[in-house]
């Protein structure tokens, strides 16, 4: 029966596993609670969006290495459906992030029951890198307040100028702790890459926090998370709630595309091969059943995926121990995340959104194919310029026409 659900591996191990397991759900932990503030929502609900979904989808994939929960993208796709109808952190943010998840999920299962995965196998790398790279550029002007602890009252990329008209008003003491941060985590990245230095750093500085009682010189801590298991939540629907379904789909596509890419890319490695309809499967009813607990919506990690895989992860066993770690913390810990403070918080995302940039391919393509990398350009300014949902679409649209295009004036040539 075991073998049937995990797909073991020869000459497997079970201490593998368990060993990944708890060190991906200790590096899971800041993380999720970083992106949970990405998304506009209190940092318990990263916690839910770890700990529930990564136990859901363990036990139904058919991947043996995909990490699901929380992610950068994801987050700054939430904030950008949600924020433009409410306020983040309030009540009624959190109940239409409730609404959108399931939206979302119930998208990603239809994908999987009438087999639509063949398709989204298709959808050009140039127009993803190019809607990815976007997502990371406003994922990091997101982060500027809390990184250098000043108001900005801009969305989106007008942060980026507001910030640099307003350098006179950066907190000293949040600003030199957010750079010292993006330094130690480069350079570990560098010297030291297999060093837990995100989880190290956030203790660190939890600890130097509630030593010198960091609030006292401006700094800006997570605070209070409440400890507990999540509720059983059903939100408040009406009619209105409809003008999500663009941006649920949007997420639901990019959430697919993602997982997809990741979960394929460490195929050769396990025993049997992917089935793509039923990752599709498994991540919508992972996301349906967790919204109604506060879940935001998950998707495949690339960076969690990849670090479970190098440090012998060999099943979804590993996804299972990484949800009890983060159960742990839900249940016990909380009081201690309190001192961390959001402008390590903000290093973390950046650095994490760093290795979203995919400078191989730009410098591949500016070798071999021009016209490829113009639609990554292409697709990267249409994303900022027009939103998220419509980047990936006009992308598609504009590889597609240009595509067309340059054959027939081959062919008339």
């Amino acid at each position: 029966m075991l073998k049937k659900i995990f797909n073991f591996p020869n000459n497997y191990s079970f201490l593998d596993d368990i060993l990944a397991g708890i060190t991906i759900g200790i590096v899971t932990i800041p993380q999720a609670m970083a992106f949970a503030i990405l998304a506009g929502i209190p940092p318990i609900y990263g916690l839910y969006g770890s700990f529930i979904p990564l136990l859901i989808y363990g036990l139904l994939s058919s991947s043996n290495y995909l990490n699901v929960g929380p992610v950068s993208i994801i987050s700054i796709f939430i904030f950008n459906v949600l924020s433009q109808n409410l306020q983040p952190f309030t009540p009624e943010y959190i109940n239409d992030l409730i609404i959108l998840g399931i939206m979302v999920g119930f998208i990603q299962l239809l994908f999987g029951v009438f087999r639509l995965g063949r398709f989204l196998r298709y959808i050009p790398k140039s127009i993803i890198s190019g809607f990815i790279q976007a997502a990371a550029i406003l994922i990091i002007a997101s982060q500027l307040s809390s990184a250098f602890g000043i108001e900005i009252p801009v969305y989106g990329l007008k942060k980026i100028p507001y910030l640099f008209s307003h350098l006179y008003e950066l907190q000293f003491y949040t600003s030199v702790l957010f750079l010292t941060s993006i330094v130690f985590l480069f350079l570990f990245a560098i010297f030291f890459p297999r060093f837990p230095t995100s989880i190290s750093l956030v203790l660190v500085t939890g600890i130097l926090s509630y030593s010198f009682e960091f609030e006292k010189y401006g700094l800006l801590l997570i605070g209070d998370i409440p400890r507990g298991l999540p509720e059983l939540i059903f939100p408040n629907v009406n009619i209105g709630a409809i003008k999500y379904l663009p941006g649920a789909l949007g997420i639901a596509v990019i959430a697919s595309i993602g997982s997809s890419i990741m979960a394929l890319k460490l195929e050769p490695n396990q025993p049997k091969k992917i089935r793509l309809n039923q990752e599709y499967i498994s991540l919508g009813l992972a996301k349906i059943i967790s919204s109604f607990f506060g879940s935001m919506p998950s998707a495949g990690s690339f960076n969690r995926t990849i670090l479970a895989y190098k440090i012998g992860g060999k099943t979804q066993i590993t996804s299972i121990v990484s949800s009890i770690i983060i159960l742990f913390t839900i249940l016990f810990l909380t009081p201690v995340v309190y001192y961390f403070p959001q402008s390590v918080i903000s290093a973390i995302i950046i650095y994490s959104v760093y290795f979203l940039f995919d400078f191989e391919l730009i410098f591949k393509l500016w070798k071999d194919d021009k016209i490829e990398l113009s639609y990554v350009f292409i697709t990267m300014l249409v994303t900022l310029i027009f939103g998220l949902v419509e980047g990936i679409f006009l992308g598609i649209l504009t590889k597609y026409l240009g595509d067309f295009f340059f054959k027939n004036k081959t062919n008339l040539s």
